[in-house]
């Protein structure tokens, strides 16, 4: 069923969402004793098959592919037909393997984060410790300074104390004695200021001694609240330089625990993923290498607009991003494409899942680069598994906006629920595995160290290679 392509954000004629690949109930389908005919094309299509210099056959769209993608809204349904019995079914839930590839993505994002501060970590704490050094050095300065003016408060007191006697002896000015005493028993100027209406009728000498009394007591408490301030503040630097720095190490142990955990739990979504029973999200398993080295090992005709080992990378790259297993999608790719022969009706469509064409139109849709063909195939995938995509935490801007009302989202989950909602061609989902399977078949003799868990390997050089013109599917 065509589709109106103002639902895409474009202003074309009316077209469908994909390309699809012409339905067969053979092989797959034999293998695992499928007997349903539910998406099946009528008994009046016909198949065909394109074999690509020196590669094996790959079905190619044709006349007899309709899509069944709804024409609007989330009140249209689809129907999937069930898996065979005697497929291999997928054991962990659906959502594991994109639980897994956040978790492991945020670990290594919180690990370098904290490798990345450590070093200025380790370099404040060397610097909080000399400057608590400076710190110390520079109090035992100021205690002399301090214990210096102490003994000239001693002093001081005692005076105050010889006059207070005095006075008393010559006039018995028991009032002046309270007020000297509170002087020297006081911490607070302002309390002692209140008294000095007493000193008013008294001797000068008395008034000059508590002037400089009130003098070296406010130097005193000065200078100890000085020297307490400087240790607190050396101190409190080294505790939170220590602090900052335990931290940081903690941070990158859970980080690379998480890690672990994570590629240990990613090993088990890898063993259980052995058919299209298994999830559309989650980590990607074969290298850009090896993914690269598959084609090329096909002999495949391949008409793309960057070299074949920058649009493997292209897809492990984008499908980490979007949380779709680049790697299947690259298989599902090969399909529709014929192996990258076929990428629109021009190498430099960059369309590398039929997205756009259907029975009646003459062109799909194209994308400006290889990236963006990439994106938009992956941003689609997301979009039919997740309801809720795009989330807060994903930047990218979606390419093909309308396709966020699609009614079946959130019901399919796996490569088999492609068949009937990306494509009409019987068994499809199992077709795009079979590809994948044989592609992990391939890997196991061609060993990469590097690792597809969302690590990004050494690229190859750019360079856009002379076009060829593609067969029109």
């Amino acid at each position: 069923m065509p589709i109106d392509l103002e639902m895409f954000g474009f202003t074309r004629a009316r077209v469908a969402v994909v390309a699809l690949v012409a339905a067969s109930v053979f092989a797959p389908g034999v293998a695992y004793g499928a007997t349903t005919t539910t998406s099946a094309p009528p008994a009046s299509s016909t198949t065909t098959t394109t074999k690509p210099v020196g590669g094996p056959s790959i079905p190619t769209p044709g006349e007899s592919s309709t899509t069944t993608v709804p024409s609007a809204g989330p009140t249209t349904t689809t129907t999937i037909p069930p898996p065979p019995a005697a497929m291999p079914a997928f054991t962990l839930p659906t959502n594991s393997g994109l639980q897994l590839l956040q978790t492991m993505q945020q670990a290594k994002l919180d690990l370098k984060a904290a490798q990345d501060a450590l070093g200025s970590a380790k370099t404040g704490v060397a610097k909080a410790h000399k400057a608590d050094a400076a710190a110390r050095r520079q109090l035992k300065k100021l205690e002399g300074i301090a214990s210096e003016t102490r003994r000239h408060l001693d002093e001081t007191r005692t005076l105050l104390r010889h006059a207070a006697v005095e006075a008393y002896i010559h006039a018995g000015n028991a009032q002046l004695m309270n007020a000297i005493s509170g002087f020297l028993n006081t911490t607070s100027v302002v309390e002692a200021g209140s008294q000095l209406h007493v000193l008013g009728s008294f001797g000068t000498n008395q008034k000059n001694l508590l002037d400089d009394f009130i003098a070296l007591k406010q130097r005193v408490d000065g200078q100890v609240a000085y020297i307490q301030g400087v240790s607190d503040r050396a101190a409190a630097t080294v505790r939170n330089a220590n602090k900052r720095l335990d931290d940081l190490r903690t941070t990158i142990a859970d980080a690379r625990t998480r890690i672990a955990v994570s590629l240990a739990g990613i090993h088990d979504f890898q063993t259980a993923a052995t058919s299209a029973t298994s999830p559309i999200l989650g980590p990607s398993r074969l290298s850009a290498k090896q993914m690269a080295d598959y084609v090329k090992a096909q002999h495949y005709t391949t008409h793309i607009t960057v070299p074949i080992e920058v649009l493997a990378q292209i897809y492990i790259d984008e499908g980490a991003r979007t949380g779709v297993r680049g790697d299947v999608a690259f298989a599902q790719s090969i399909l529709e494409t014929g192996g990258f022969a076929n990428p629109g009706s021009a190498a430099d469509n960059n369309n590398f899942a039929g997205i756009g064409w259907c029975d009646s139109c003459k062109h799909g849709f194209d994308f400006p680069d290889a990236k963006t063909g990439v994106r938009a195939q992956l941003q689609l995938l997301r979009v039919y598994v997740d309801p809720l995509f795009p989330d807060s935490t994903y930047k990218d801007a979606i390419l093909l906006p309308g396709t966020l009302t699609l009614g079946f989202r959130g019901k399919v989950q796996t490569w088999w629920d492609l068949w009937g909602t990306w494509a009409t061609g019987a068994l499809y989902g199992q077709r795009v595995y079979d590809i994948y399977q044989k592609m992990v078949d391939f890997s196991l003799l061609d060993p990469d160290p590097t690792p597809a868990d969302g690590a990004v390997p050494p690229k190859p050089a750019l360079g856009k290679p002379a076009l060829t013109a593609a067969r029109k599917p």
